[in-house]
């Protein structure tokens, strides 16, 4: 054989081999680290015997980490997620880059229960974050949950005597049923994440569309809202009472751009506190279809301002500025141009809003049922069940997914394949024992407490010994 020809049959050789060598060293990269571990807490490499392992000890892509039946341990990644593993559960990192543009994690909970506070990868890429278990899979957009597979465990700790705590299970008052092209939730402090379908909304929060795209919400009492491209929308004091939540208020702003909106309950019920502030007016609203968007007023030739634009078609408003009101019919369109004191009807419609391609709401089926809909279990039978603390979490089954957002719960049961909200929030999570990840100090834990809630310190003498 010549040289070149061992040349060639060895080149194929030599990259099968350094690829083994990259997917080796990937794997032997550390990814975090332990920094609490009570009792017996092992961890497995692929290849390698298990090791028990202690504060400080490194992990790496690929381990799977194993707690006993006593012990509990807290874990750090390197984009800041924190993890506390409960006692019998077996947890491994499948994959985990946190690269700049190749951020990415993927998690599978073997058994038992984690307590969840996500970093910097499910803020850079919402989509790049998973949770396998069972059968089921957490699309984790953020940032604080907890995860439990439960056997006749989580029933049984029912039964321990602990600390009532809840969470408001109200939070939720939207969600997004579609979006199309760059849509985002600023949250009240400032911060934003990319939102896609199912993303949930809550009190304060805005949607901002990017050029070309369009966002459609839709609330709890059925209204719909379709945020026109370029545009903000906020809810400004939007909260919901009663089982249908037909009560309560409803009070948004259309900061910039436009919204086309289809009202519900809440508008039947109480339409005096139904309110689209816009400026300084606001569109008193009596149950109807209306689009609001800002565009240019002219009152003469070179004497134009930004004005904010109402047109009816279905039902009737009042454009409200101080004390003045003006009534638009069905089919009409007013304006609002603050820097010529204008309020009047228009002769026509303008031409922006006749060309808007963003979909009226009433168009678009919503189905609420599945943004919304929630189930009444009977006791807490076996199955996965997940709490969000805060952010968001996509709750896949093999048929079928809902949306979890902060104050909500779910559960997959065992030989289903779609999972459900769930009406009550079970008290297994609520009053877990051991500790947030975020919130968790080694010098203040009192073990007692956590490993034996609700018992005497003889109980657990000579295991704590």
């Amino acid at each position: 054989m010549s040289g070149r020809t061992q040349r060639r049959a060895l080149t194929p050789l030599i990259f099968a081999l350094a690829a083994a060598c990259f997917s080796l060293a990937a794997f032997a990269q550390p990814v975090g680290e332990v920094t609490y571990a009570h009792g017996l807490t092992s961890v497995q490499r692929p290849g390698e015997d298990a090791r028990f392992v202690q504060k400080g000890d490194k992990l790496n892509q690929g381990d799977v980490i194993s707690t006993s039946n006593r012990g509990f341990a807290v874990v750090s990644l390197k984009d800041g997620t924190k993890i506390t593993l409960r006692p019998n559960t077996t947890f491994s990192v499948d994959k985990f880059s946190h690269g700049a543009g190749e951020e990415s994690a993927r998690f599978r909970l073997v058994k038992g229960g984690v307590r969840a506070f996500t970093g910097l990868i499910s803020k850079r890429n919402p989509q790049g974050m998973q949770l396998a278990a069972r059968a089921a899979t957490m699309g984790i957009r953020g940032t604080s949950f907890d995860v439990r597979a439960c056997e006749g465990d989580c029933a049984e700790e029912l039964k321990a005597g602990r600390k009532k705590e809840g969470l408001p299970s109200d939070l939720v008052i939207a969600r997004v049923a579609v979006a199309l092209g760059t849509v985002t939730v600023v949250a009240a402090n400032g911060q934003t994440r990319p939102a896609g379908k199912g993303t949930p909304l809550v009190n304060g929060e805005s949607v901002r569309t990017g050029k070309g795209s369009h966002a459609i919400i839709a609330f709890r009492d059925q209204t719909k809202v379709t945020v026109t491209a370029e545009s903000e929308f906020k809810l400004e004091n939007v909260k919901f009472t009663g089982a249908k939540a037909d009560s309560g208020n409803f009070v948004v702003r259309i900061v910039r751009g436009g919204a086309r909106a289809l009202t519900g309950l809440l508008a039947k019920s109480q339409p005096e506190n139904v309110r689209v502030n816009m400026l300084t007016a606001v569109v008193g609203v009596r149950g109807t279809g209306i689009d609001a968007m800002f565009g240019l007023d002219c009152v003469a030739p070179n004497q134009c301002a930004q004005g904010a634009f109402v047109h009816t078609w279905e039902g009737a408003v009042a454009l409200e500025v101080g004390g003045r009101s003006l009534l638009i019919p069905l089919g009409q369109t007013g304006v609002f141009n603050p820097k010529f004191d204008r309020l009047t009807l228009v002769e026509r419609r303008p031409q922006f809003m006749i060309d808007e391609p963003a979909p009226r709401p009433d168009g678009i089926e919503v189905d609420f049922d599945n943004l919304f809909g929630v189930f009444r279990l009977d006791g807490y039978p076996t199955g996965l069940y997940a709490i969000v603390r805060d952010g968001h979490i996509e709750f896949f089954g093999s048929a079928g997914s809902i949306d979890l957002g902060p104050g909500e719960s779910g559960y997959l049961a065992d030989g289903q394949d779609t999972p459900v909200r769930l009406a009550d929030q079970p008290p297994f999570l609520l009053n877990d024992p051991y500790p947030l990840p975020d919130r968790f100090d080694e010098q203040t834990i009192r073990l007692l407490e956590v490993l034996n809630p609700g018992g005497s310190a003889g109980d657990l003498i000579c295991e704590v010994q």
